[in-house]
């Protein structure tokens, strides 16, 4: 009996993450986050279609996290879920944070990407994604190789005394995101007001389906909310890179790699992050439904090959240098008002902006044509 009710609760934490990956995919290919031009030209601060999704997210993340910690039933789960996140630092540092935050910016400028991006331009058949992908795969089996040397210069040496801003602050959870909710707000609709998203991105095609593209903000909210099934069920909270590794680690040839030194037993026999491989499937296959039903499948122009394979090997290895992704430290570990993630998150951006910057203004290298 024991054994019946274990393989049942297993098998609801798989659904649940692949349906929570149909349903994030699918809002991601009508946000048009993953469009890579969308996304060089929110690093040029030209379009703010992505942190009109990005900023509309992390405060739904918030405020679903909140509710959980106040509900009686449900705050076990929602620690649970903090824990899970601390779990998956380890002794990464301030240093390590905004250095591999940095790393994922430059890749996510040079692919027009990022790690739960490149899932969706692989199923929305994006011109060079699958380059992207592979760069990606390379970038896990580079850090599995230099994982142990990475990690003696950068790792904390005792352990921090706080993990969230909330702890730091010794002010509860609830009564900062309160004020921090209404002040992104503010900010998503100022955006709105200045850029409309209808003048940013093409719309068109009929039904709530078959459109082409919905306000980034409504894609936000509907991400953000895919955080709630993931902690009540699987008791964990948004992220891609981790998966990568578990894919990465459970290829044939692993066994091969383990003896020239790639360290990936570990990955390969943590059961916990085995939900997101099938979330990256959903992720894959919501976008591959939508983009068929507004009959956009293919059409995206994708960037050069060297800049696709490039940057995704970026942003992976700096993920994990930094200790997460943009769904990781931008969206779960916001949310949850992690230390870390505050240092991650603006290294991110900024070295993403300073990379288009350089390209463009400096060597003069039009940021469409690369």
């Amino acid at each position: 009996m024991p054994v019946t009710h274990s393989k049942e609760k297993t098998a609801v934490k798989y659904l649940t993450s692949s349906v929570a990956g149909v349903i994030f995919g699918f809002t991601l290919e009508k946000g048009r986050v993953f469009e890579p031009i969308v996304l060089r030209e929110q690093m040029l601060m030209t379009n703010f279609t992505m942190l009109k999704m990005f900023l509309s997210a992390s405060a739904t993340a918030m405020l679903s996290f909140s509710v959980l910690m106040m509900i009686p039933g449900t705050c076990n789960k929602m620690d649970r879920a903090l824990n899970e996140f601390v779990k998956s630092l380890g002794t990464k540092t301030a240093v390590s944070a905004a250095l591999g935050g940095a790393i994922l910016g430059c890749g996510m400028t040079l692919a027009g990407s990022c790690p739960g991006m490149v899932l969706i331009q692989v199923g929305a058949a994006v011109q060079n994604a699958w380059y992207t992908l592979l760069g990606a795969l390379f970038g896990a089996l580079l850090y599995a190789l230099t994982e142990c040397s990475v990690h003696c210069r950068l790792e904390a040496r005792h352990p921090p005394r706080y993990h969230t801003v909330d702890q730091y602050l010794e002010s509860p959870y609830f009564n900062l995101v309160l004020p921090l909710v209404a002040m992104i707000g503010t900010s998503v609709f100022a955006l709105e007001l200045l850029k409309p998203w209808t003048t940013e991105v093409e719309v068109s095609g009929d039904g709530i389906f078959a459109t082409r593209a919905w306000p980034p903000y409504v894609a936000g909210v509907i991400v953000g909310l895919l955080q709630i099934p993931l902690v009540l069920t699987i008791g964990d909270t948004l992220g891609t890179t981790s998966g990568l590794m578990a894919l990465v680690a459970r290829t044939p040839v692993t066994p091969l790699l383990e003896k020239i030194g790639f360290r990936l037993t570990k990955y390969r026999k943590n059961l916990t992050t085995l939900w997101q491989i099938f979330f990256m499937g959903g992720a894959i296959g919501g976008a591959f439904l939508s983009s068929t039903l507004s009959n956009t499948r293919g059409s995206i122009r994708g960037v050069h090959p060297l800049c696709s394979f490039g940057g995704g090997l970026l942003m992976i290895y700096g993920s994990r240098v930094g200790g997460g992704c943009t769904s990781g430290h931008g969206l779960s570990g916001m949310g949850l008002m992690m230390l870390l993630s505050v240092v991650a998150v603006p290294a991110m951006f900024g070295a993403g902006i300073s990379t288009a910057f350089l390209l463009k203004h400096v060597f003069d290298i039009p940021i469409d044509q690369l």
